[in-house]
């Protein structure tokens, strides 16, 4: 008896052993589900407006499956000249240098990522008051990478650059890719910041350093002032980028929403009184409640699109075979918006429309050479158009993008 006694409990142990054993490991993969698929890494570099790599950047990456953003930065104020030839260089090297170098890693397989900056070098001698996040000038507008994680892991990636004066500016050009390598890493130019004047009035795009570009202008001058709302700290536009994105996107919207919607009641008025004068003269005492009615229709609707102008933002490229190129547009106001593009060769391209948080708003697809998306309504923000050659053969193309 005392045998089987000890047998069972043998048996007991074993069996406990074998479910707390199997418990943990149930847990251990709740917990790591994401960390247990394919991921990759992604090095990129910051350089200045030239021939320099700079430490102290930091930078955010969204999108794809991740759970929550990635980011990576560096301490220290390093200056390190990486390249020879015309400024600004379109491409880096992590591996001769680690100067500007940080890499991303544990990036999930595949997927469509996006990179901001966060953090941007300290000031030095040569810039004293910093950097902006742009290449172009000191009221550069935004510094964006878009980066296509391919499910063998491999890295295609582009920065797109906003000028002052609303010029688009792609690395590394000539519709080519970074691969997110130690050889090739991602590249972005950050602007130093200095007394050089653009246009001499003292304001935002009046902080140059080096002799200014015929891009360097903050366009329209009569927006560069409200350009980023919300605080007395936000000296230049680019300085939106590094408010809590909530804070940030509310007081934007909520400034430019309540200017042009008093704008657009006081048209919608002068509208009104002339369409109710017409309609007086060529209908009769019986169609009066319908003119009440019209009145009030056409009030509501020029108040819903809430866009008094619309703008042409116009964009050449080319996109070789599977590739795509980005384009970044602004929206000052909630309303339509509207992408075309052509291409030559025909062959099967996409036309896709993005918010700020790259979900898909409007998708296109043709192989005719020509393509149209319209959206009926979009708020006020950022928006990205990206042109994806989905063919065999290499294209150029023309894009024209509509909006408020």
């Amino acid at each position: 008896m005392s045998g089987n006694r000890r047998r069972l409990a043998g048996v007991v142990a074993s069996l406990g052993a074998l479910v707390a054993c199997s418990l943990a490991m149930l847990l251990g993969s709740g917990q790591g589900v994401a960390a247990s698929g394919p991921t990759t890494s992604l090095t990129l570099q910051t350089m200045d407006s030239c021939k320099r790599a700079l430490d102290g950047a930091g930078y955010q990456l969204t999108g794809g499956n991740l759970g929550a953003p990635l980011e990576v930065s560096s301490s220290g104020s390093g200056l390190q000249t990486v390249s020879s030839g015309t400024c600004p260089v379109p491409r880096g090297n992590c591996s001769s240098t680690s100067v500007g170098c940080l890499t991303f890693t544990g990036i999930p397989v595949p997927g469509n990522y996006r990179i901001t900056s966060i953090k941007t070098p300290p000031a030095n001698s040569s810039n004293p008051q910093g950097y902006a996040p742009c290449e172009g000038g000191s009221a550069c507008r935004s510094e964006e990478a878009d980066v296509s994680v391919l499910a063998d892991g491999s890295v295609q990636a582009t920065v797109t650059d906003v000028y002052p004066d609303g010029t688009v500016r792609v690395f590394p050009g000539s519709g080519s890719t970074y691969a997110g390598t130690a050889s090739d890493p991602v590249v972005f130019h950050d602007f130093g910041l200095g007394s050089g004047s653009c246009d001499g009035d003292g304001d935002a795009d009046d902080h140059l350093t080096g002799s200014p570009s015929s891009h360097c202008a903050y366009k329209p001058e009569s927006g560069e002032a409200s350009a980023c709302p919300g605080g007395t700290d936000q000296t230049y536009p680019w300085s939106c980028a590094f408010s809590t994105t909530t804070s940030s996107t509310t007081s934007t919207g909520s400034s430019s929403t309540g200017t042009t919607t008093t704008s657009s009641t006081t048209t919608s008025t002068s509208s009104t009184t002339t369409t109710t004068t017409t309609t007086t003269t060529t209908t009769t005492t019986t169609s009066t409640s319908t003119t009440t009615t019209s009145t009030t229709t056409s009030s509501s609707t020029s108040t819903t699109a809430a866009c008094p102008t619309q703008a042409t933002r116009n964009f050449t490229g080319s996109a070789s075979a599977t590739s795509s190129t980005s384009n970044f547009v602004d929206t000052t106001a909630a309303g339509p918006l509207s992408a075309s593009v052509t291409w030559t060769p025909p062959t099967t391209v996409d036309l896709i429309v993005y918010d700020s948080s790259l979900t898909v708003l409007g998708e296109q697809t043709g192989s005719s050479g020509s393509l149209t998306l319209s959206l009926p309504n979009v708020p006020a923000g950022s928006y990205k158009v990206k042109v994806k050659n989905t063919g065999s053969t290499s294209i150029t193309f023309s894009l024209a993008v509509t909006h408020c």
